[in-house]
């Protein structure tokens, strides 16, 4: 075997040999799970801050602050530019202070200028 786990040529030995069967078997068998007790576990959990999946993802998505990807209404295009530190300063802030994405930042302020 080469140095990737790959035969070398026709005369390497089988990979699995007698003994290597026998270790094999020594191994017990796999026992399944025990189900677990979901109300049990979220309420360990609730005890220490700890929210339930099903309750998080059920919750407004606007309350936690996350927003759900969109598609598009119309083809985008890419806009690189180079500002000062600055004025991206001042647009980042701008974009937090509105809870804007830099997109929709944009997008309204060229709206404001009647750009």
């Amino acid at each position: 075997m080469n140095k990737f786990g790959l035969l070398d040529d026709e005369t390497s030995p089988p990979l699995l040999t007698s003994s290597l069967t026998e270790k094999i078997a020594m191994f017990a068998p796999v026992k399944p799970r025990q189900q677990v007790d979901i109300a049990a576990a979220d309420a360990a959990a609730a005890q220490h801050g700890f929210v339930s999946r099903e309750i998080s993802e059920a919750a407004d998505t606007k309350l936690l602050g996350r927003r759900r990807r969109t598609v598009p209404s119309e083809p985008t295009r890419h806009l690189a530019i180079r500002l000062s530190s600055s004025a991206y300063d001042r647009f980042v802030a701008y974009a937090d202070r509105q809870k804007l994405t830099y997109h929709d930042a944009l997008a309204r302020l060229l709206d404001t200028v009647g750009g």
